[in-house]
């Protein structure tokens, strides 16, 4: 393996790392569902635990009458906000679901 390709390599670990690393336990996070062609749906879920070490996340799906699932791929709230969600509309999510965010921060 060339250098260049493993500093590469190393680099997007670090940057996953650092990026589970300020997941914390009671946040809100989006699983994107895709619906064929561009349509997408955001279905959000909190934060129940952090596995730095395994690379993903366990969570309660709100979207799904609160099942526990495992997730390896979502949105956080700054990415939301990157694809263009409004402030106010990730906080209406947050009112929403204040009680399983508050019941899991305990």
């Amino acid at each position: 393996m060339k250098k260049t390709r493993f500093e590469q390599i190393k680099r997007d670990y670090l940057k996953g790392r650092k990026r589970l690393e300020n997941i914390a336990v009671g946040s809100l996070v989006w699983e994107e569902v895709g619906h064929g062609g561009w349509d997408m749906d955001y279905h959000p879920a909190v934060v129940k635990s952090v596995n730095v070490d395994e690379d993903y996340i366990e969570v309660l799906d709100v979207s799904d009458r609160n099942q526990e699932k495992r997730y390896t791929s979502f949105l956080t709230r700054e990415e939301m906000v990157a694809k263009g969600f409004s402030e106010e509309s990730i906080e209406e999510d947050y009112k929403k679901y204040a009680e399983v965010i508050k019941t899991l921060k305990k």
